[in-house]
């Protein structure tokens, strides 16, 4: 949908910059403004190559890791902060994490509750060497998401809703599948792509690029066009406090396109499915997690895009009865569903919940 604006964009530029030259009567202005134009076309062009150049390249660890770090702190500002007590005299020790100390607060407790819970099932799951974090968001919105990189969160109207650890151990897996299947890079990438190329028709000069960028300040989004010039291909740097405007640019826009498409249908009955086998591998019954699900709102507030619960709840169904049919086959001996799951608690909430209630 960006070719037709950059032939126009470019015929615009030829086109003024000809007209200019024709009302001054001057034949050299004509030439020059046409050479002008000419070089911006080319300019333009150029950037967008870089822009398809970054969308086609592999995402690194250390891109998502870095990527995830700042969506991760975007979840936590949107959403009331961290559901976590740091002591007024020691906030300069934040500085060094190392020598924070925790204080055993209600709240500290729920969080450290929610990382055993958490880095448990994590363990289970396709990537455990990630470094997980779990947190609490201070809203009632129920909600859970996560971010690239290992950053899972829940907020307090979730947990509220939560009526036994098992059915935490599902939400949780759940958001932990979606980071094991990298879901979030296709919306990464194309957020990528679509700032890229608004910074280039914005260094062109083109009012819809500056439109688009006109929440960030001029020198922030000199910044941003410093870092896309500097930009030669391969592997992005986000980490470098050269690209620290393309960082705010591209998470920003992320957690913008989450919220207005969500992840594709196909996307979340799949976080459903893995996050029963993780679930159930870690030594929880199943049936916690879908009981929660079944009681989740349908097509309200943050699960508008998600499937309705009621069909989420028949897509697991199906799904544990075929592996109950099929333990007995050499097909699927080592599945965690192929056992039998009756056995598997459910599991008691401890006090540490109650922070959040």
């Amino acid at each position: 949908m960006r070719r037709p604006l950059l032939s126009l964009g470019a015929l615009a530029l030829v086109a003024c910059s000809a007209a200019a030259g024709l009302m001054s009567g001057n034949p050299t202005s004509i030439a020059q403004g046409v050479a002008d134009s000419t070089s911006s076309v080319v300019g333009l062009t150029q950037d967008l190559s870089k822009c398809d150049q970054l969308g086609a390249a592999a995402v690194t660890f250390e891109e998502e890791r870095t990527i995830g770090g700042a969506v991760a702190l975007n979840w936590v500002q949107q959403n009331g902060g961290l559901l976590v007590d740091v002591p007024a005299g020691q906030q300069a020790a934040l500085a060094d994490p190392a020598r924070l100390g925790v204080t055993d607060t209600p709240r500290n407790q729920l969080h450290r509750y929610l990382n055993v819970v958490g880095k448990n099932v994590a363990a289970r799951s396709g990537r455990p060497t990630l470094q997980w974090t779990f947190g609490v968001l201070d809203s009632e919105v129920v909600n859970a998401v996560s971010a690239p990189g290992g950053y899972v969160f829940v907020t307090r109207g979730l947990l509220r809703r939560v009526n036994n650890e098992a059915a935490l151990a599902g939400v949780l897996s759940h958001e932990i599948a979606h980071v094991t299947h990298r879901d979030s890079f296709l919306i990464y990438q194309r957020t990528k792509v679509d700032q890229c190329k608004t910074l280039a028709y914005s260094k062109a000069g083109q009012k819809e690029g500056a439109a688009m960028l006109r929440n960030y300040g001029p020198s922030f989004v000199r910044s941003a066009i410093s870092a896309l010039d500097a930009f030669s291909g391969g592997p992005l740097d986000l980490n470098s406090a050269a690209n620290a405007a393309l960082l705010t640019l591209f998470s920003d826009q992320f957690v913008h396109n989450y919220l207005e498409s969500g992840y594709a249908r196909d996307q979340e009955l799949q976080a459903d499915a893995t996050g029963l086998e993780v679930t159930v591998d870690t030594g929880y019954s199943p049936q916690g997690f879908v009981n929660f699900v079944g009681g989740l709102p349908s097509g309200q507030g943050v699960f508008a895009h998600h499937p309705s619960p009621s069909d989420r709840v028949a897509a697991m169904a199906l799904l544990l009865g075929r592996s109950r049919l099929s333990s007995a086959t050499p097909s699927s001996p080592f599945s965690p569903l192929a056992q039998n799951m009756s056995l598997l608690p459910l599991i008691p909430l401890t006090s540490e919940l109650a922070a959040a209630r």
